[in-house]
């Protein structure tokens, strides 16, 4: 349950970063399908004896076709498990009141990381209460985002 938590913390103070990672994640993407380079050939390889109909192009090709699609696939899993977590987030936030989502504004999304003192004076509430509603926040969210 504790890890649960922390996933959930983590995720709320990188939540404003993940649309940037997204799109770069799609950028990458996108660069690996569209690239077309090759090593330059050796000449200094001996010739195979034997009637075997490849080359080192075809295979230096074949070689980077398959590491393109390893790439690729490893890239589209990450995407996708960005985008849920984005969408399970948005969820989340949609769940709150509105008590429950300046706190968690003010505490996660702020450019600045703001001690509990200045959420609490932004609030209208001390340090303590913050700090007590924060925890319950925190664990219906992850119930929501990491069922």
């Amino acid at each position: 349950m504790k890890e649960k938590l922390k996933r959930t913390e983590e995720a709320l103070y990188n939540y404003k970063r993940m649309e940037i990672a997204i799109k770069n994640i799609q950028i990458d993407i996108e660069n690996l399908l569209n690239d077309i380079t090759l090593k330059a050939v050796s000449y200094d390889q001996r010739g195979s004896k034997t009637n075997a109909f490849n080359s080192s192009v075809e295979n230096e090709v074949i070689k980077r076709e398959e590491y393109i699609k390893e790439q690729v696939d490893i890239l589209k899993a990450k995407l996708k498990y960005n985008k849920d977590l984005k969408v399970k987030i948005e969820g989340a936030l949609g769940e709150l009141n509105s008590i429950e989502y300046k706190l968690i504004n003010l505490r996660y999304f702020s450019r600045e990381k703001k001690t509990w003192v200045a959420v609490g004076m932004e609030l209208g509430f001390d340090k303590d209460y913050c700090v007590k509603i924060r925890s319950k926040i925190i664990k219906k969210m992850s119930e929501l985002i990491y069922p």
